[in-house]
Formats: structure tokens, C-alpha cells, sequence
């Protein structure tokens, strides 16, 4: 009970709190109508917080480490603040103060966030880390859903039930519809809906009374400083599979409607909502199946292998159109195992002492790739005549793919086989 008091719940709470980022998509429509900015302008923001999401748990790690409740006020004041401030920016019709409120602010706070539950739930599971670094990660999927509940509402019932009910959420609770200044509203009404659950988190969340050191694998950890850890080799292949398996995800998994919906595929209107309804539990399940995998493995980072083959594989098939709607689903979950196992991977390399500053780190690759990834996809898809009769774009895009999957293939081959030779080194000593 004390576990889960101290750790599972508090790490739900937060991470579900926090993924409220990733519903982005749910506002853009009525900000860009209400403030007189093309969506695509107004999307950017979405874009630009997930590039200081990787920022802010790249350097926020320290204060993690040294005090985890004393992060989790960080980053929830900066995740509150950041949605006020996105109100404000609404209100003024100012999209720098979006940018701002979005994707400076709340994208700050969610990286902080994000990272402050992990070592706690692998110190409170040592014999389970790579499932305990996944729960709250989990959670993080589901906070889109949680959002997306909140602001829409949901109906139970049927035309074929004498039972009906609708449960307003806040677009109709503010009548967003009829009125887009609400809008701003709404963002305050979130800020005060999350403060409650993120508040009662961090009273609860609590690390161990262990020897963190008590948790590595036997290989020697870092004697740590940014410095000497970007230059570790290890851990710039770390990086490197990050960035490449979540700059792949971003070409695809934004894209995936559009691609879905082409001539060149020609998917119904139920076909597409069915399919981008089910990624979203694929997600979930790769980081839960992927993870619970690892910790049964000897050598834990052989599963990035496994990740990278399966992802190769399925985007060979996905030469053929109709094959994009697997594609997707597959690849979904393989890019949310990549965030689930490299906790534990990195835990097991360098040991427990550093390991938020580390996990920090690796995870600025997500800012970048969140940069790189949806736009490389856009510009090559548009160079090949984008997703018409012909499929020019539609192939030159999976054909990119496949390429960033075997290169990263051989990234995470060699990435095993150095920390082979480490273990051999120490068996030998």
C-alpha cells in the first residue's frame, strides 16, 4: 500500500495531468478563429512545446535528483502558468504570448514532470524497472484522453436506450461554439482543474529510504557532468536511437490521416477513425508489452533490436498503400516502447545515482525530433508531388522511413554489442 501511495498514484496523477499536451489538436481551430492566425500558425505552438519538453527534462534533472518534491512544484507553477498564460494570449490575441504560454511554458513543465516520477517508481520496483519507468509514461498517453473528456464531454446511451445522457465538458459548458473569445476560458478552467490533482501528487510523492547505488548492474556508473556525458559514446547512441525512432513516429503518426485518406489509398471515412482510434491503444500497449518484455530479457537492451526490426519490417509491407493503416498501428506501438524501455536501459549502463539528469538528457532528443520529424516528412512528401494518384510521395515518405529504421538498426546493434564488451571486460576483471 505505502508503494502505491508514494509512488503509482502520485506518478498517475502527474503524468495524466501533463498529457494534456499532446490534445493540442482539440483547441487550435477555435484559437486560430478567435486571434485571426491560420491554424497552421497557431499549431506551431504545439510543435515548439514539445521541443521544451525535451529542454526542460534535459536540464531540470539536476533539481530532480536533489529534491523531487521540490520539482514537481517546478513543474506543475510552469504547467499552470503556462495555460494562464495561453488564456491571456487568447484574450489579447497575441500568438507570440501563446507560443509562449504553450509552448515555452506548459511545454517546460511537462518535461519536468515527466521525468520526476520515473526514478521514483524504479527505486520503489527495483526488481521490475523497466515496468515501474513505464506506468507513469502510460499514464502520459492517456492524459490526451483525460483532455480531450474534459473539454468535449462524453454521451452514454443509444436511439435504442430510454436511457440517455450527455456530460457537458467545457466546449459546451462555456459555448466555445457560439462564442471563440471563451476559448481563453477554457484555458483558465484547465489550469484550475489540473492544479487539484497535480497538487495532491505532489504531497504524496516520495522516494525510498534505499542506497540508490544498491540498483546498478555491476558497470561502472559516470562520474557525472554534462560535459563528460555528451561525450560518452554510450550515451550518444542512446540519444541517437531516440531521436531517430521518435523523429520516424513524428513523419508517420501526424501524417497518418492524410496518408490514409489519399488516392493513392483510398481508406473510408470509418476505416480512418477506426484505425486512429485503435493507434492510440497500440501506443499504450507497446510501452506496457515492450517493457514487461525487457525485464524478462538477460540482456535488457536486446530489445531495442527487436523494436528496430519489427518497426523496419512493417514499413517494407507499407510499400503497398493498403498496408499504411498496419503500418500505423505497429508503429505506434514501437514508438511508445522506445520511451518505455530506455529508462531501465540507462539505469542498467550507468546505475541509479544520475539517473534523471541521464534519462533528461537522452529525452532532449525528443525536442529535437519533435522539430524535425513531422517537417521532413511534409517537405520530401511535397519534393515527390505529395499524396495524389501518382503515390510519389506517399513512397518517397515510407522509403525514408525505412531508411532512418535499418540506420538506427545498426545504431542499436552496435549500441548492444559495446555494452557486451563492458560486461565482458567486468566478468574477466
Amino acid at each position: 500500500m505505502k508503494r502505491f501511495l508514494r509512488a503509482v498514484l502520485p506518478a498517475f496523477l502527474l503524468a495524466v495531468s501533463v498529457g494534456q499536451i499532446y490534445a493540442f489538436t482539440n483547441f487550435s481551430d477555435e484559437i486560430a478563429r478567435h486571434i485571426g492566425h491560420s491554424q497552421k500558425e497557431v499549431q506551431f505552438a504545439f510543435s515548439l512545446g514539445i521541443f521544451f519538453l525535451g529542454m526542460g527534462a534535459a536540464f531540470f534533472g539536476k533539481i530532480v535528483e536533489r529534491n523531487i518534491k521540490l520539482s514537481t512544484i517546478v513543474g506543475m507553477g510552469l504547467f499552470i502558468l503556462g495555460l494562464c498564460v495561453t488564456g491571456v494570449g487568447i484574450l489579447a490575441k497575441s500568438l507570440l504570448l501563446v507560443y509562449l504560454g504553450y509552448g515555452v511554458l506548459v511545454g517546460t513543465g511537462t518535461g519536468v514532470i515527466y521525468i520526476s516520477p520515473v526514478k521514483t517508481m524504479m527505486l520503489w520496483f527495483p526488481e521490475h524497472k523497466a515496468i515501474a519507468a513505464a506506468l507513469p509514461i502510460i499514464s502520459f498517453g492517456l492524459g490526451s484522453t483525460l483532455s480531450t473528456i474534459v473539454y468535449r464531454g462524453f454521451s452514454v446511451g443509444s436511439d435504442f436506450s430510454l436511457i440517455s445522457a450527455r456530460f457537458r465538458g467545457f466546449f459546451d459548458y462555456f459555448s466555445v461554439s457560439s462564442d471563440t473569445s471563451q476559448i481563453a476560458t477554457v484555458f483558465f478552467a484547465f489550469a484550475a482543474f489540473y492544479a487539484v490533482p497535480m497538487s495532491i501528487a505532489a504531497c504524496m510523492l516520495k522516494k525510498p529510504k534505499v542506497l540508490v547505488q544498491s540498483f546498478g548492474h555491476g558497470i561502472p556508473s559516470l562520474e557525472f557532468s554534462y560535459r563528460k556525458l555528451f561525450c560518452d559514446s554510450f550515451f550518444l547512441r542512446a540519444w541517437l536511437f531516440m531521436f531517430l525512432n521518435i523523429s520516424a513516429g513524428l513523419c508517420l503518426i501526424p501524417l497518418a490521416k492524410q496518408m490514409m485518406k489519399s488516392p493513392a489509398v483510398g481508406y473510408s471515412e470509418g476505416v480512418v477513425t477506426a484505425v486512429i482510434a485503435v493507434s492510440g491503444l497500440m501506443n499504450g500497449g507497446g510501452r506496457f508489452l515492450f517493457a514487461w518484455w525487457s525485464d524478462k530479457l538477460t540482456r535488457r537492451i536486446n530489445v531495442l533490436l527487436l523494436i528496430l526490426s519489427i518497426s523496419a519490417s512493417v514499413m517494407l509491407t507499407s510499400f503497398v498503400p493498403a498496408m499504411i493503416g498496419l503500418a500505423l498501428l505497429v508503429i505506434n506501438a514501437c514508438y511508445g516502447a522506445g520511451f518505455s524501455v530506455i529508462p531501465a536501459i540507462l539505469a542498467d549502463n550507468y546505475g541509479m545515482t544520475n539517473i534523471s539528469k541521464i534519462h533528461g538528457a537522452v529525452l532532449s532528443a525528443w525536442g529535437f525530433a519533435g522539430l524535425a520529424g513531422n517537417q521532413a516528412a511534409m517537405a520530401v512528401s511535397r519534393a515527390f508531388g505529395g499524396y495524389g494518384e501518382g503515390a510519389n510521395g506517399y513512397t518517397a515518405v515510407v522509403s525514408m522511413l525505412v531508411i532512418v529504421y535499418l540506420a538506427n538498426l545498426v545504431n542499436a546493434w552496435t549500441l548492444s554489442r559495446s555494452t557486451l564488451k563492458v560486461s565482458k571486460e567486468l566478468k574477466n576483471s
